[in-house]
């Protein structure tokens, strides 16, 4: 089945924005902590414009990664990604519950109404397309349950 720009442009904006730029920021923040020694860590120096409960929030988020065994940071990659996955299902089903509500939100893409789209969809839900979304968009793998 040959797919319009637009449902291949919402299944690539809402895995981009919805999961991969989230699990990205995550993973910046896991790998820092694991970059280096506890002790190399308390030698960098600190930046004494920063308010004392940000750099607070640095030093626990580094402790607790650096602490971290494989086993335990695989765990949590998938808990994460299991996270970003369910609030874009769940915000996805919520669009899909509500497409004839002009009460409730809505969604364009490309200035057409998401459900001019819908009848592209291989699942039958703007939500269960996400896992078919998720599959061919996503930099790293499978929906996570």
């Amino acid at each position: 089945m040959e797919f319009s720009k637009d449902y291949k442009e919402l299944g690539e904006i809402i895995v981009k924005k919805l999961r991969d730029e989230n699990f990205k920021y995550y993973t910046k923040k896991r790998d820092f902590g694991k970059s280096m020694t506890a002790n190399e860590y308390s030698e960098l120096p600190r930046n004494p414009n920063l308010a004392s409960d940000i750099q607070q929030l640095k030093d626990e988020r580094f402790e607790f990664f650096n602490g971290m065994n494989d086993r335990q940071t695989e765990i949590l990659n998938r808990l994460i990604l299991n996270i970003l996955d369910s609030t874009a299902f769940n915000f996805l089903r919520e669009i899909e519950e509500n497409l004839n509500d002009n009460e409730n939100i809505g969604l364009t893409i490309n200035g057409q109404k998401v459900e001019n789209i819908t009848t592209e969809l291989l699942s039958g839900t703007l939500f269960g397309e996400y896992f078919l979304w998720v599959e061919k968009n996503s930099e790293f793998g499978e929906f996570q349950q």
